[in-house]
């Protein structure tokens, strides 16, 4: 197994940014993290992100800030809309020397009218960042660039604080170990993929290894396995019109009742119920040239 960062941005560039206009159909993501701060904008529907001691629900209009190497799930309702921008510490380093050890929250008192201030201009640049996304003009990606700087400063000045330093290595450790095991789950998902292998993969006990996942990704081991399996399994009864059993097979269910105690957990309906939903959807959206 290879060194991974388990959830890839593939967006990130030469310039330690990278930003997704997102569109998910009742999409769930399964517990995951990233080396880089990603902060969302709230745009269309409703999201809930699940962290390890706390439950968010996002609205239209909300930011959140996700930090390094914090675990997190997200479940998005029909048709939301987020704005989402990545910001990578290693290259945010090069100006602000310890922003890898930087926390950021955007909790803080509304009497503190300087964070008040500042909160509101970072979302008026996200709101522009948002519009940016469709200009075409020779000068936009320097604006953007701009405005891409301008919020990491606020986020700096405002809303961040430092972390022990052997603090953050400890959890960032254990984090690392783990890489190689949540790659080749998300690479060879339908495959068996007993515990006693994952942990051998990494050298430890059974016991300790069931513990270490646990502990960083708020999951067990099958649990999460099985996420995986339901969201790949979801993602291909969107796409095509082949037969959900058949579906199920190519994502390493062999246990039509598993599926359905899995998928209900994540999506609250049968494979069935979703397939129907994803259809009318479809059926809703005006053929091309339609306004």
């Amino acid at each position: 197994m290879n060194n991974y960062q388990h959830k890839l941005l593939t967006d990130l560039d030469e310039t330690g940014f990278g930003i997704k206009y997102e569109n998910n159909l009742s999409a769930y993501t399964p517990p995951h993290w990233h080396k880089a701060v990603e902060l969302l904008l709230f745009v269309k529907g409703k999201v809930t992100c699940n962290f390890e001691n706390a439950t968010l629900h996002a609205k239209p209009g909300d930011i959140y800030i996700i930090n390094s190497h914090e675990v997190h799930a997200t479940k998005c309702s029909r048709n939301a809309v987020y704005l989402c921008v990545h910001i990578l510490p290693s290259q945010m380093c090069k100006f602000v020397p310890n922003f890898d050890q930087l926390s950021f929250s955007l909790t803080f008192d509304p009497e503190d009218q300087a964070k008040a201030m500042a909160f509101e201009q970072l979302r008026i640049h996200l709101q522009e960042i948002l519009r940016q996304t469709e200009e075409t003009h020779q000068a936009y990606k320097l604006e953007r660039m701009a405005r891409l700087y301008a919020v990491t400063a606020i986020l700096v000045k405002y809303f961040s604080q430092s972390l022990a330093v052997e603090e953050t290595k400890l959890q960032r450790s254990d984090m690392t170990r783990l890489e190689p095991v949540l790659e080749y789950i998300q690479l060879h998902h339908a495959e068996e993929l007993p515990l006693e292998d994952a942990a051998n993969a990494m050298g430890l006990n059974k016991e300790y290894f069931c513990r270490l996942f646990k502990k960083n990704m708020g999951v067990s081991y099958l649990q999460y396995v099985y996420q995986v399996r339901t969201t790949a399994f979801c993602r291909e009864l969107e796409t095509t019109e082949d037969p959900i059993g058949e579906i199920a097979e190519r994502h390493g269910f062999r246990d039509p009742k598993m599926l359905n105690q899995y998928f209900r957990e994540i999506y609250g309906c049968t494979p069935s119920e979703k397939r129907k939903f994803f259809r009318e959807v479809t059926l809703e959206e005006p053929e091309s040239g339609q306004d």
